[in-house]
């Protein structure tokens, strides 16, 4: 997918919101797939995520997001 970037954003906030957009949307699909029960979709999840993670070292683990999504709330 190609997305147009207009002259009026700073490259860096459009880069953010992709970047927003991509770890918002293996969320949502972890969710959907262990709603499920599909044990493939969330195997390849973890792949792909396990590598997004070592691609960026100095941002929050998304896998660490993903696993405390088990976890209960605080109250």
């Amino acid at each position: 997918m190609l997305t147009l970037i207009s002259s009026e954003d700073p490259f860096e906030a459009v880069v953010a919101k992709a970047e927003a957009a991509v770890r918002a949307g293996y969320i949502a699909d972890y969710l959907t797939a262990l709603r499920t029960g599909d044990v493939v979709t969330l195997n390849q999840i973890a792949y792909e995520v396990e590598l997004l993670d070592a691609a960026h070292p100095g941002e929050p683990r998304l896998m660490d997001e993903i696993r405390g999504l088990h976890l209960p709330a605080a109250a």
